[in-house]
């Protein structure tokens, strides 16, 4: 029994990350999930348990409690996190989005996020996608493995059924709790598993994998669009938050559609609709060339200036940003403008000891130091050809007062250098 939850491949896999955090909500998934890694010797070191406090039932504390337990026992660290979130229509979507903002802060370069999804989840995420009319790439359900902030996130169970893991956790004496909140059909993925799923069952018995094998399927074809979509702009792969449209513009709404389905994923952006894909592509990529047109929703907008397509998320008031780097070179969260990273290369930013380093904002007047030149920055960024409403987003490092670099653009003649003095490239991870 043991054996068949985890196959070596697995377990080698796993012991290629520094760290590996298990998502625990103390649920029959993720507590079998942490016993059967904790009783891997290479592995139980690198553990620790993350259970998220969203604060929804009465019985939280009580939860909270049993975890604590729990992992003491196993001698397990565990981080509690409680979070508060508006408590709007789709209270599963936001608590999830919670819980996975949770997991974000904790995850570095080398470490991995470990959750107990399994097949039964999976069938019941593409019916829930089938019924709010998905694409292919929401028919593809949950990944096995995909990339997640700086690490990977893993899903070892999701070929195992809910049975599977409950015969192994009563084999193991394993004590879970029951949130009550599982039985109450308000909740859409709670209707499809108490109400939906017994009645396909009962017609097609084997409906649980035939769904999960629809969804391989569907991941398989999601796979070769998106290899169409870097066939079709090859400058996908640098695209970034901007994209020069003059190399697809001229293909089919289809295959256009693809292509910024591709890179909006890229950028972490949620799709928009059919009806604001269809204005993107008619009323901005085959605008005339003159227009400066704009598309919006959710928190984004789509902009074009000239050839380029721009995409812009909500930003927080340049005026009220000006942030001091006391952690340099660890990553710096800007808020709405992304996240500042330095990463060490042969040559880029050099900064003398016991710097000052500060992040700002356009405010005017700026001087910057580059090719021998001390130029005015709004004249640089004419020549640079920013779009002019660009401009006061771009991230400027100042150092002991002194600008220098403009993120994403140029980096003074004062601060650059090579090795071997440490020398650092910045980018901006949205």
């Amino acid at each position: 029994m043991t054996q068949s939850l985890l196959t070596i491949d697995w377990l080698t896999q796993l012991e290629r990350y520094n760290r590996i955090f298990v998502g625990f909500s103390g649920g029959l998934d993720s507590t079998v999930l942490l016993q059967r890694l904790a009783i891997e010797p290479a592995l139980f070191p690198k553990l620790t348990a993350v259970h998220v406090n969203h604060g929804l039932s009465p019985n939280a504390l009580v939860w909270q409690a049993h975890c604590q337990q729990f992992c003491a026992t196993l001698k397990i660290p565990l981080i509690i996190k409680s979070v508060e979130f508006a408590r709007q229509s789709n209270i599963e979507e936001m608590a999830r989005k919670a819980r996975y903002q949770v997991f974000a802060q904790l995850l570095e370069e080398s470490d991995c996020l470990v959750l107990g999804h399994h097949l039964n989840d999976q069938a019941e995420t593409l019916l829930l996608q089938l019924f709010r009319g998905a694409g292919i790439e929401g028919l593809s359900a949950m990944a096995v493995e995909k990339e997640f902030m700086q690490g990977n996130l893993l899903r070892p169970f999701l070929h195992h059924s809910r049975q599977t893991l409950e015969n192994y956790a009563r084999l193991n004496q394993l004590q879970w709790i029951d949130d009550e909140s599982n039985q109450d059909i308000s909740f859409s993925r709670n209707y499809i598993r108490h109400q939906v799923m017994p009645l396909l069952s009962a017609r097609w018995p084997g409906i649980i994998n035939s769904l999960a094998r629809t969804s391989s399927h569907c991941q398989q074809a999601q796979a070769n669009l998106d290899d169409l979509a870097r066939i079709d702009c090859p400058a996908l792969a640098q695209a970034g938050s901007q994209l020069v449209i003059s190399t697809f513009s001229h293909l089919s709404q289809a295959r256009i559609t693809n292509i910024l389905r591709l890179w909006f994923k890229a950028n972490q952006v949620r799709l928009p609709n059919t009806v604001t894909f269809n204005r993107l592509i008619n009323e901005v990529i085959h605008a005339r060339p003159d227009a400066n047109p704009q598309i919006s929703w959710d928190d984004v907008s789509v902009r074009r200036y000239q050839e380029t397509l721009y995409l812009l998320k909500r930003q927080v008031k340049s005026s009220l940003l000006a942030i001091t780097w006391t952690s340099f070179p660890k990553p710096l969260d800007l808020g709405g403008s992304g996240v500042l990273l330095a990463s060490v290369n042969d040559k880029g930013l050099i900064v003398p000891p016991h710097s000052k380093i500060e992040i700002r904002f356009r405010q005017g007047g700026e001087l910057f130091h580059w090719h021998g030149q001390s130029k005015q920055l709004k004249k640089l960024f004419q020549e640079w050809q920013i779009p002019p409403w660009l401009r006061g987003q771009i991230p400027l490092v100042f150092i002991n007062g002194e600008l220098a670099a403009v993120i994403g653009y140029a980096i003074s003649d004062s601060f650059y250098g090579t090795t071997p003095a440490p020398a650092y490239e910045l980018i901006i991870n949205n």
